[in-house]
C-alpha cells in the first residue's frame, strides 16, 4: 500500500493532463509588451511543465520567462539558491528599453512549490517589493502552510528519500512554508478542489490531491478562487491561465463584462 501511494504521488508530479487550446489574441496585446511574467514550476518538475501556460500568457503580449531549477534529491538551500539565480536572470533578460518605459511591470506566477520559491525570493529582495515595477503575484496550489501529503510520508520516514526540498514541505512550524515571512505585497491565490481518490484519506478538508484549500489560502490575499481541478492540472488548464491573465490585468480573478 505504501509503495503504491509513493508511486501515485510521484506519478502525479511526473505526469499531467491538459485541455489547452490556442487562445484568441488579446485586444490589449500591445499594452502588455512592456510587462514580464516570471513563471516558476513546482516540485519534481522543469520549465517544460509550464509550457502550455507560458505560451498562452505570451500570446497575450507579455514577455515570459520560465524558471528552471532543481528540486528532487536536492537540499532546500541549494534549491532556493539556484531558483534565485534563475529569477535574477529572468529579470536581467527583461528587455532593457521596455523595462524602463512607463507602466513597466514584472509579474510572478508560481505553481505549488514555485509559489514558495517566489515568496522566498521576494522576501530577500526588498528593493523589488517596494519598486513601482513590481506587478502582480499569483500562487497556484501553493502549500502556504504545508502539505498533508508531505506530513504522511514524513511520518513514514519516506519523504527524506526525495531530498531536503521535498522534506521541507510539511505543516511543521519549522518547515519552509511556515518559516517564510508574510508577503508585504498584493497577491492572489488559486486553489484546486478535485482530489486524487487514493490520497483522499490524507485530508480532512477540501483539497486538490496534494494541497488543501486551507493551506493554499494566506492572510492578506487580494483575491482568492477555488476551481474544481486537480493539483497538477492547475499549471496547464486554460481556464486557470485565463484566471491568471485576469488577475494580472485587474487584480481580480473573475472580471465583470464591463471591465473586459
Amino acid at each position: 500500500m505504501r509503495k503504491s501511494l509513493i508511486t501515485v504521488v510521484f506519478g502525479v508530479l511526473a505526469t499531467g493532463c491538459s485541455q489547452s487550446e490556442a487562445p484568441k489574441e488579446s485586444s490589449d496585446y500591445h499594452s502588455h509588451e512592456n510587462q514580464q511574467v516570471i513563471i516558476v514550476h513546482g516540485l519534481a518538475r522543469s520549465a517544460s511543465s509550464m509550457e502550455e501556460m507560458s505560451e498562452r500568457v505570451e500570446q497575450h503580449g507579455y514577455q515570459v520567462c520560465v524558471v528552471d531549477y532543481p528540486t528532487v534529491g536536492r537540499e532546500l538551500d541549494y534549491t532556493l539558491y539556484k531558483s534565485g539565480l534563475q529569477i535574477d536572470e529572468c529579470v536581467y533578460q527583461f528587455d532593457r528599453e521596455l523595462s524602463q518605459s512607463r507602466g513597466s511591470k514584472i509579474h510572478f506566477v508560481g505553481h505549488s512549490l514555485g509559489g514558495l520559491v517566489i515568496r522566498d525570493y521576494l522576501a530577500k529582495k526588498p528593493a523589488m517589493t517596494y519598486s513601482q515595477h513590481l506587478g502582480e503575484v499569483v500562487f497556484l496550489g501553493t502549500p502556504n502552510h504545508g502539505s498533508d501529503v508531505a506530513d504522511f510520508f514524513s511520518s513514514l520516514w519516506l519523504l527524506p528519500l526525495a531530498g531536503g526540498t521535498a522534506a521541507s514541505l510539511t505543516t511543521d512550524p519549522q518547515s519552509l512554508p511556515n518559516s517564510l515571512p508574510q508577503p508585504n505585497y498584493p497577491f492572489g491565490v488559486i486553489a484546486g478542489t478535485d482530489t486524487y481518490p487514493v490520497l483522499r484519506h490524507m485530508f480532512e478538508n477540501s483539497n486538490d490531491g496534494l494541497v488543501s484549500v486551507e493551506s493554499a489560502q494566506l492572510e492578506g490575499m487580494q483575491d482568492f478562487i477555488a476551481v474544481d481541478i486537480k493539483h497538477d492540472s492547475l499549471r496547464s488548464d486554460p481556464m486557470v491561465t485565463d484566471l491568471v491573465l485576469n488577475y494580472l490585468s485587474h487584480r481580480r480573478f473573475a472580471v465583470a463584462e464591463t471591465m473586459q
